[in-house]
């Protein structure tokens, strides 16, 4: 004879099968919630939830390169000095010492290459009458000089053979930004320009 049992409700049912998905989403499921609870106590223990901060050596800021009035009127100084050495040797070598990027560099390029194949140099004189900066932005300097300029270009033997001009008083614009090796030239902009006799 065979023995039936009835259930009830109470009884439990027998396990079945679950799909694969199903496993899956709940093993998902347990190892978010896992690594949130290791998140929280890291942050809790190291109390990282503060903004990081430059002291920190942490962090978005970036350096700040900016001068002050007086050092720009110094590095132009200085990177207008190395301008008139590279033209009075025809040294193309020494353009980006004190030319960045851009149309400026390009320019003196071509007239120092000029100048080697025409087999001269030039000799300068500038008389900085006026020197000022016009706007000082970490990214940018604009310094405007009134300048009396001469040039002179000269032969392989010295001889002067400069066939027109003279000295003229010149107002020039010129643009200093920040370059990896610092502040460099890359604008030159002659506003005005009057023979003087």
């Amino acid at each position: 004879m065979q023995e039936t049992t009835t259930r009830t409700s109470g009884d439990e049912d027998p396990p079945t099968a679950r799909p694969q998905w199903v496993r899956f989403v709940a093993v998902a499921v347990a190892l978010a919630m896992l690594a949130g609870l290791v998140i929280v106590a890291v942050r809790s223990v190291t109390g990282s939830e503060a903004e990081p901060t430059p002291e920190d050596g942490i962090g978005d800021a970036d350096p700040d390169f900016s001068l002050t009035d007086e050092e720009a009127i110094e590095r132009f100084e200085q990177l207008n000095e190395l301008r008139v050495q590279a033209y009075e040797g025809a040294d193309i070598g020494l353009v980006s010492e004190f030319a960045g990027t851009g149309p400026f560099k390009t320019q003196v390029v071509d007239e120092l290459r000029q100048l080697k194949l025409d087999d001269t140099t030039a000799s300068l004189v500038l008389e900085t009458e006026e020197l000022q900066v016009t706007s000082n932005r970490p990214d940018e300097i604009t310094l405007q000089e009134t300048v009396i300029f001469d040039i002179r270009f000269l032969d392989e033997a010295g001889k002067d053979i400069t066939t027109k001009g003279g000295p003229e008083r010149f107002v020039v614009d010129w643009t200093l930004e920040y370059f990896n090796q610092g502040w460099l030239i890359t604008e030159s902009d002659a506003i005005e320009a009057e023979p003087i006799e």
